[in-house]
Parts: C-alpha cells; sequence; structure tokens
C-alpha cells in the first residue's frame, strides 16, 4: 500500500539551525518515535532500527536510512529509509522530503512522507495510517523542539564539548492512537 503523508509544523529555532538538525541522520533519528540509528556505514548511510507496538502486534524494521538530497541554501533535503519486518512479514520504503522556511523569529517544517509498506502493517488502512502517522509527526516536532532548545542552552552556556544528545520522542501508544482515529471517524461531529 502506497500513501503520501503531508506534514507541517512551526519550531522557535532558527531555519538554519533547524535545517542542520533535519539534515544530521544520527541526532534526528532519536526525534523520530521508536527509530533508532545503529551506526554509519563507508558509503555514508546509516543502519537503522524502528520498533512499534500495536496492542499485540510487534513490529519491528530493519534497513538503511540516507539523506540522498541536500541544498542548504534553500533549506531542503530527501531522507530515503527502507526497511524489512524483522519477522519477515513485510517491507516499508519511505521518501522524506523536508523543507524549513522563516516563521518570525523561528522555522515552518514541512514534511512531505512518500511511503510504500507491505505485510500486516499494510492492512490497517490507508485512514489509519494517515492519523497515526499524523501523530507520530506531532511526537517528532515536540522531540525536534526540546533538542534545538537544549543546543541553544549549549551554545549560551559557552558551546564546550560536543552537542547534547538529542532528545528521544516519545513513542505514543500506537493501539491508542488507532482507537482514537477509528472513535474520531466513527463519531465526527459534520
Amino acid at each position: 500500500m502506497g500513501i503520501l503523508i503531508e506534514n507541517e509544523f512551526d519550531v522557535s529555532a532558527s531555519p538554519d539551525d533547524t535545517y542542520a538538525l533535519m539534515v544530521d541522520v544520527e541526532r534526528v533519528g532519536p526525534c523520530i518515535p521508536g527509530a533508532e540509528i545503529l551506526g554509519r556505514r563507508e558509503d555514508g548511510a546509516y543502519d537503522a532500527r524502528v520498533a512499534m507496538k500495536m496492542g499485540p502486534l510487534s513490529m519491528s524494521y530493519k534497513g538503511v536510512a540516507e539523506i540522498v538530497e541536500q541544498d542548504a541554501t534553500a533549506r531542503r533535503a530527501v531522507l530515503r529509509a527502507k526497511g524489512t519486518e524483522q519477522k519477515g512479514q513485510g517491507t516499508a520504503q519511505a521518501l522524506m522530503t523536508m523543507e524549513v522556511s522563516p516563521n518570525g523569529a523561528g522555522s515552518h517544517v514541512k514534511v512531505g512522507s512518500d511511503i510504500l509498506v507491505t505485510g500486516r502493517i499494510a492492512q490497517m488502512g490507508r485512514g489509519i495510517m494517515i492519523d497515526v502517522a499524523g501523530r507520530m509527526v506531532g511526537e517528532m516536532a515536540k522531540a525536534l523542539e526540546a533538542t534545538l532548545e537544549a543546543d541553544q542552552a549549549h551554545r549560551v552556556a559557552g558551546g564546550e564539548g560536543p552537542p547534547p544528545a538529542a532528545v528521544a520522542a516519545e513513542n505514543p501508544d500506537a493501539i491508542g492512537l488507532v482507537v482514537k482515529s477509528i472513535t474520531g471517524k466513527l463519531f465526527k461531529r459534520d
């Protein structure tokens, strides 16, 4: 099942700082719910894992993530991720286009994700997957904001040593998100 998900969010950090974090795969990885960067490969790509639990259903994808396009002047980048479900019951591929623009003293971030999934997760349905992904991007935005704030505090304090570790995104209860999505659609008020 292929889906296209468009999300936007604002952060208080400068566009340049926000863009720098978005293209730093090792630091942005923990900001994505359930994601873990396992290490850098010789070709510049990163080994990665994404885990998600939906009630009794647990899924863990292992694969590769890499920035395949990067334009610092336009603050635009494209991240490609591919993975295989570790129990061999599906695959996931994503092409994520990220654009950062000024928004007052902060930044506006647009993320377009072209996702192709097979296996058990594809059986959830397009509407539920879009809703769950939107909520997960919300958690990612919170973690990005917290990471950028920690970076700013580090610079203000003198910036000695490496920047602080990225703030890990809270991995939302995916089954709770699915239930909220279904009940929201069932009891939608017009």
